[in-house]
């Protein structure tokens, strides 16, 4: 009879055979350990003798709006913002073409993409983390309005994550890479999550691919920068620094260590529903997380998209587990049957 490391083994790499995939790292934890990390295919297929593997580093997009989320939430925590005062007491300059916007506009409206700002995609960009307040100023007053903040209408806004990190900058007077740092990434021990490509670059750095016109796989030879939304998509990690982060959800704010690095309060506030939407196959949003609802269970996390990079976080909180998910080829569809495949088979152990 097979482990139960074996069964994930066999269904994940059944999973990468039937779709093409170039390179991809999965691990399974719970709240206490890694319980499965491995790699499957190449990190290039240029170097095909090198296999892809639960080190491999890539951008992970999105999913670093739940480090955003938290080094907001650290800041309310400490006194020094308030999640339901207007934006613009943080940011004085804020105005939008509307002028009864900005003065409804506040924090838990950007981290719940409930403020009724646009989406946003610009992955190239300047490299110096400076131009994120000039790029905002340039950019929110003539942008257009779906809805007006406070109105519950969930639209998934990277604007409004770039303005909550600028808020975070204007309180703290620092950038938002350091706080990132400094109260999310070291205490969580995560070493080899960066912002910086040129560090991530000196890791094993699994490269982009995408299909040429037969089909093939091929290295895009080419990986987006724009420092001015490092908050909204601009990690890098592997599977066993993601794991640490989803014990930390799991285990309401604390570290491996046992050591609070979010109040359990906090930690239950970013996992309230905010938003209702079925965006993501779920109940919605809460404050930079997704909520899935997948059979009789709530899952919590994210999901990243920097095309060709296709990437997922979920945590079970009723069973303790969580699934990582690294692609460096697009198939998005995997971002959710990867982990809903790999919590069928755990959940089949404990029922």
């Amino acid at each position: 009879m097979m482990t139960i490391e074996q069964r994930i083994q066999k269904v994940v790499l059944e999973m990468f055979q039937q779709n093409r995939i170039a390179g991809m790292s999965v691990a399974v934890t719970d709240r206490k350990r890694v319980l499965f990390a491995s790699g499957f295919g190449v990190d290039s297929v240029e170097r095909p003798h090198i296999s892809a593997s639960a080190e491999s580093v890539y951008r992970i997009a999105s999913i670093t709006k739940m480090v955003t989320g938290t080094v907001l939430m650290k800041l309310a925590e400490e006194k020094r913002l308030d999640l339901d005062v207007p934006v613009k007491q943080y940011v004085p300059w804020l105005a939008f073409s509307d002028p009864a916007i900005a003065p409804r506009m506040t924090l838990r409206h950007l981290l719940s993409h409930t403020a009724g700002l646009p989406a946003e995609y610009t992955p190239n960009g300047p490299r110096d983390e400076a131009a994120l307040e000039p790029s905002l100023r340039e950019a929110l007053f003539d942008l257009p309005f779906h809805a007006l903040p406070g109105e519950n209408v969930y639209l998934y806004s990277n604007w409004g994550i770039r303005l909550a990190s600028l808020a975070a900058e204007k309180i703290t007077g620092r950038p938002f890479s350091e706080l990132a740092r400094e109260w999310v990434l070291e205490p969580l021990e995560m070493n080899l999550t960066t912002f910086d490509l040129r560090q991530a670059a000196t890791y094993p750095l699994s490269l982009p691919h995408e299909e040429d016109e037969e089909g093939n796989l091929r290295v895009v030879h080419y990986i987006n920068e724009n420092a001015a939304r490092l908050a909204a998509g601009g990690l890098y990690s592997n599977v066993f620094d993601l794991a640490k982060f989803a014990r930390f959800l799991l285990n309401n704010g604390k570290n491996d260590g046992g050591e609070t690095v979010l109040k359990p309060e906090s930690v239950a506030m970013m996992r309230r529903l905010h938003a209702v939407s079925d965006a993501f196959r779920g109940d919605g949003y809460g404050l930079t997380t997704v909520l899935r609802k997948y059979r009789d269970r709530h899952l919590i996390g994210h999901m990243g998209s920097a095309p060709p990079y296709a990437l997922s976080l979920f945590c079970d909180p009723r069973s303790g587990y969580g699934v990582i998910t690294l692609m460096n080829t697009q198939r998005d569809e995997l971002r959710y049957t990867v982990p809903e495949t790999v919590l069928d088979h755990l959940l089949s152990e404990i029922c």
